[in-house]
């Protein structure tokens, strides 16, 4: 056959230059934008993860590529620079793209134009711009966006031998947020999975550690798992990120309520563009298994199975309740709590602790009804006590809702009172995922070890009034990891705040994004001028940086904090980004340092605002409750107490030498233990002093001291043995300590508990 026009040669050209095409187009493999370019490199965010920006949620459509700031990113194909976004029009999202790939947190090359040809591994596109520490690369135009991270379709070669691991299977109603406190289900159900991909060892960074997974499916199996009983439309998959989705559908896909940029919570029963569920009622009353399945593009695995138990039965527990203050007044204390609304309450239930381990009844529905808002008791205890509260509902089974956060307080005779402030309201996407949290005990225990009393309200409460913040000499404000979309400080709180510290109070605040969420620096926040403003004025720092990279701290010579160091940021929950601060203003001293180079807290002494009463602020760029060891938390509060009540200079806590300022018993250590303890308590002046070892059905097991004893720091073994000199069994036991002075003129009386936990 002939074809007119062209000769055999110039026809053998055209199918020789159209094949070299063909290859060209079909060339999906491309090298790094980084060096080295032909090794594997590390990745800090996957592509169609979550991102967590309040009003504006939206699929991640590339993929994060961790660098130094400042080094040079290049073109992974030759192409034709197509736009450029400088530093001065689009911030921190500066980018430079190559036809249909976008490197993005990158300051362009500023001989580079529109229309240049650029070069694969050669031409420098531009640096990593300062604070951002990785290249975000974009495979794909803008609404077309395609995984860079498949199997031999992109970044080449990618090494990722680690297995996604699902961190738990949960149920609510569909489309709700209200979830079933069992795993008893009925009616139309939203199965909630949370995934942390890892494309790093354990140990890595953890961005490296909680990112967004390649596919997950679900089935539903019978009791021995022997079948299937139900499966959704192919195979059971939901969900598999070979190209972004429509941002619209981004809340079908992670549950919002739990999910954040760094936390990936799908809601696996969805399709990707509209609602679904589990339909209970469509299959007979009975016992199943939920199984729950993820992968990553290189086939790394994990899957998790889960109990259930259909019934027609209504198990729709009533709304979660509120505490709005737990606190000492005359005589005795009082609980307080915001009413519920729900159509069907009942009353309430309120349960007691000493050591948020051992939770009691107090009282139920019975005496607190659905009208009750509080209750009062009667009682000086000279101690610490936490309350929680939870809703019953009137079904013939009734059904209890989940608990509230735990409060505390302390009333009796203490050196001082403060108000412990629960500021985290951060139920989406943090690093805590529980419905409640406990953190004002973990504060709470640190006060009172240290001799303080303390009452606690929720900032809810601070703004509406209902707790007056001039009534307490010095505020304990928790944040967590809480940031910009629940709001660190709301511009109501910061007034209120202001105005507190302008009439001379005393503010010791924790958080890992307050810097953040405030500083106008960070392009990411919707921070205002007055929120900065708060930020430099009356909580004394500048925003340097999102992450500090390290989990731990330690203390600068001269200041309140000489002389610590611990780590951080493991327990209760991980801290993946822990502010860098700078002292802002005059008189302000950095008293806590990651390294050398970054500050993660400070101090200051002096006048807030436009007023001349002085004032004091403790400022830690990390939460309180996340330092390790319950003795690095009674120390770190001890100096802020001794800061802020009167006491400036530094004592040494093992200077043995020196007469204790106050009354404590310390946590034993170590703790758990095998075959004893050592158990540390101070006097501060002389006294009677009976220290007694009980188990957990009140009775007596030990008595370790029953004396007089003279003011000073005194240390006691226990050797796990009853006073027969027995063995006791494996458990938890209590130390209880009780003190008082034999000052004729004064009596003082001081009683503390600690829990101590014995494996034989």
């Amino acid at each position: 056959m002939r074809l007119y026009g062209f000769s055999e040669i110039g026809l053998a050209l055209i199918l020789i230059l159209f094949s070299s095409v063909k290859f060209i187009l079909a060339q999906t493999q491309f090298p790094w934008p980084v060096t080295p370019f032909n090794e594997s490199q590390e990745i800090t965010g996957n592509f169609a993860e979550f991102r967590d920006t309040g009003s504006a949620d939206h699929f991640h459509n590339g993929t994060d590529i961790p660098k130094p700031d400042g080094s040079p990113v290049y073109p992974v194909k030759d192409g034709i620079v197509t736009n450029i976004g400088t530093v001065s029009s689009q911030g921190s999202s500066a980018f430079v793209r190559v036809q249909d790939v976008a490197y993005v947190h990158i300051s362009p090359n500023p001989s580079l134009a529109v229309g240049d040809s650029v070069f694969a591994s050669q031409t420098i596109l531009g640096t990593i711009l300062s604070g951002l520490g990785h290249v975000h690369f974009t495979n794909g135009f803008v609404g077309a966006e395609k995984n860079s991270m498949l199997t031999n379709n992109g970044l080449t070669p990618l090494d990722d031998p680690w297995s996604p691991i699902i961190r738990f299977v949960r149920f609510y109603q569909n489309n709700t947020t209200q979830q079933f406190p069992t795993n008893r289900l009925s009616g139309l159900v939203d199965i909630v999975v949370k995934v942390d991909e890892q494309n790093g060892p354990p140990g890595s960074r953890l961005s490296r550690r909680n990112n967004g997974t390649y596919e997950i499916s679900y089935k539903v199996l019978s009791s021995d798992t022997s079948n299937t009983i139900f499966e959704p439309a192919n195979g059971g998959l939901r969900f598999q990120f070979n190209s972004k989705p429509s941002n619209s559908n981004v809340h079908r896909v992670f549950f919002d309520q739990l999910s954040s940029t760094t936390s990936h919570v799908y809601i696996v029963t969805n399709d990707i563009t509209r609602d679904n569920f589990w339909n209970t009622s469509a299959f007979p009353e009975d016992k199943y298994v939920v199984m729950v399945f993820a992968a990553d593009t290189r086939n790394n695995a994990d899957t998790m199975y889960v109990a259930v138990e259909t019934t027609d039965a209504d198990l729709i527990p009533p709304t979660q309740p509120v505490l709005r203050f737990v606190k000492e007044i005359q005589n005795g204390l009082n609980v307080s709590w915001f009413p519920n609304t729900d159509d069907d309450l009942l009353g309430y239930r309120l349960y007691f602790s000493f050591d948020n381990e051992v939770w009691s009844l107090f009282t139920g529905e019975q005496s607190l009804k659905a009208t009750d808002q509080d209750t009062s008791i009667n009682q000086i205890l000279n101690h610490d006590i936490y309350f929680r509260v939870a809703a019953v509902d009137n079904a013939p089974s009734p059904n209890e809702s989940i608990a509230s956060d735990v409060y505390g307080l302390s009333n009796g005779t203490f050196t001082g009172k403060v108000l412990i402030v629960d500021g985290f309201d951060r139920r989406a996407g943090g690093s805590w995922f529980e419905p409640n949290h406990f953190f004002a005990f973990t504060h709470g225990s640190a006060i009172i070890a240290n001799g303080f009393s303390f009452d606690t309200a929720p900032n809810e409460s601070i703004v509406t009034g209902i707790v007056d913040l001039s009534d307490y000499k010095a505020l304990f404000w928790i944040l967590g990891d809480e940031s910009t979309a629940d709001e660190t400080f709301s511009a109501a709180e910061q007034n209120l705040v202001k105005a507190y510290l302008e009439n001379g109070g005393m503010l010791f605040v924790s958080g890992s994004e307050i810097a953040w969420d405030l500083d106008r620096d960070n392009a990411s926040s919707a921070s205002t001028p007055a929120d900065e403003q708060f930020l430099h004025e009356f909580l004394k720092v500048d925003y340097v940086a999102d992450d500090s990279q390290i989990l731990s701290a330690t203390g600068v010579e001269g200041t309140i904090f000489e002389g610590l160091s611990f780590n951080y940021g493991a327990n209760p929950y991980p801290e993946d980004f822990p502010d860098v601060i700078n002292p802002f203003g005059g008189n302000v001293t950095v008293n806590l340092k990651y390294n050398a180079s970054q500050n993660a807290a400070i101090q200051y002494q002096g006048p807030f605002g436009t007023s001349m009463i002085p004032g004091k602020l403790v400022y830690l760029g990390f939460p309180f409750e996340t330092i390790s060891g319950e003795q690095n938390r009674i120390e770190l509060m001890r100096r802020v107490l001794e800061f802020f009540f009167g006491v400036t200079s530094v004592t040494s806590h093992d200077d043995t030498n020196a007469i204790p300022s106050r009354f404590a018993l310390l946590q034993n250590y170590p703790n758990p233990f095998n075959p004893q303890t050592t158990i540390e308590y101070h006097l501060r002046t002389a006294a009677s002093i009976r220290l007694i070892i009980y188990n957990t059905l009140g009775q007596k097991v030990r008595t370790l001291v029953d004396d007089m004893a003279s003011p000073g720091r005194y240390k006691k073994i226990w050797d796990g043995l009853d006073d027969n000199l027995s063995p006791v069994a494996s458990g938890l036991y209590v130390v209880k300590m009780k003190a008082e002075s034999s000052h004729s003129s004064k009596k003082e009386k001081f009683q503390r508990a600690q829990s101590m936990l014995l494996i034989r």
